[in-house]
């Protein structure tokens, strides 16, 4: 029973149809595919979109023979082959012992699904270099801090999302503006980011720092084993406020979250979820409107891919009028 890495299309649909028995699927973003078979019948997989682990399952008559450990040190040596030292893993309950007994650590978990980190660096370490940043900005921060925080995709960044951010800044002595850091978006993370400092500067008691892959991203929004919407989104987004409050809220002394008021459904529910996580330590704030109009980044994209400039301009904070320009002039061909 030899480990095979899947190259053809039969052995892909082979897996894909094995993994249907556990209620799984071979999620589009996967890069790497591992599987065991005997006498021609795949009897377990693993596979990993980047430096995340996905789509373990093994047969159960087989479960006795640690062919789950044996694929997960599979990826693992993959990864080290590919200079990747850090890696995480979204899946369920059921595989703990498994991740563990490899030297895995738990970072969060609900009834349905648990993530699960191992490797040379942790998410105690990003908050650990997140912590030294904001000391080093605010001077040091302890439990007696009034630190809030807002997590911005900003794609790009509006006038609606400094809106929320000066609401922040009037109401706390210190805020962090996590940026979104997956490339997602239209708008890179290096422009995106770019963009979000040159307009808070002014604001003396605010800091602009990356959000790390903890937070809003593949690791915490993977759905390879989820059964539907609904249910998808709800773990995502209860996975993404538990580890917002146990290790962010609480190693950084943050006492509140302000997030913008969503009209999107998906949205929404990811808000509520989170108000339902975080209590009273969230607050929602309303859309900004300028000229009744709900100013929001979609607006402004519709815009600029419309060739309409200058009437996006009238969205966004003057000090990235330039960025902007220099950005939409390089992307659209648009002056």
């Amino acid at each position: 029973m030899n480990i095979k890495e899947a190259f053809l299309i039969e052995e892909f649909n082979n897996i894909k149809s094995f993994l249907q028995k556990f209620s799984l699927r071979l999620d589009d973003d996967v890069t790497k595919t591992f599987y065991i078979e005997e006498d021609e019948k795949i009897i377990g997989t693993i596979s990993c979109a980047g430096y995340i682990i996905k789509c373990l399952a093994v047969d159960p008559f087989y479960q006795s023979e640690n062919l789950a450990g044996k694929l997960v040190n599979q990826i693992i040596q993959y990864f080290s082959q590919n200079g990747i030292y850090s890696y995480q893993v979204f899946t369920k309950p059921i595989y703990k012992q498994i991740f563990l007994s490899l030297g895995f650590s738990e970072i969060v978990s609900t009834d349905k699904v648990i993530m699960l980190e191992g490797g040379t660096s942790s998410i105690n370490d990003e908050i650990s270099k997140i912590k030294k940043q904001l000391d080093m900005r605010f001077a040091i921060l302890d439990e007696t801090s009034d630190l809030a925080a807002l997590v911005i995709n900003g794609n790009p960044l509006t006038i609606g999302h400094m809106h929320l951010i000066e609401t922040a800044s009037r109401l706390h002595q210190l805020v962090v503006v996590f940026i979104v850091e997956e490339n997602k978006s239209i708008f890179t993370f290096e422009e995106r980011l770019s963009m979000a400092y040159l307009a808070t500067r002014r604001l003396s008691n605010v800091c602009v720092l990356p959000s790390t892959k903890y937070i809003v991203s593949s690791l915490t929004f993977p759905t390879y084993f989820l059964k539907d919407g609904n249910e998808v989104h709800e773990e995502h987004a209860k996975i993404d406020a538990l580890i917002f409050k146990n290790y962010f809220m609480k190693k950084l002394f943050i006492k509140k979250r302000y997030l913008g008021e969503e009209f999107n459904p998906k949205m929404q529910n990811y808000n509520n979820t989170l108000k339902e996580v975080l209590q009273e330590n969230v607050e929602i704030i309303p859309r900004y409107s300028e000229n009744n109009q709900v100013v929001s980044a979609s607006v402004v994209r519709k815009l600029l891919e419309e060739g309409k400039v200058e009437e996006a301009l009238l969205y966004i904070p003057r000090e990235n009028h330039l960025i902007l320009r220099s950005i939409v002039t390089f992307k659209y061909g648009q002056k």
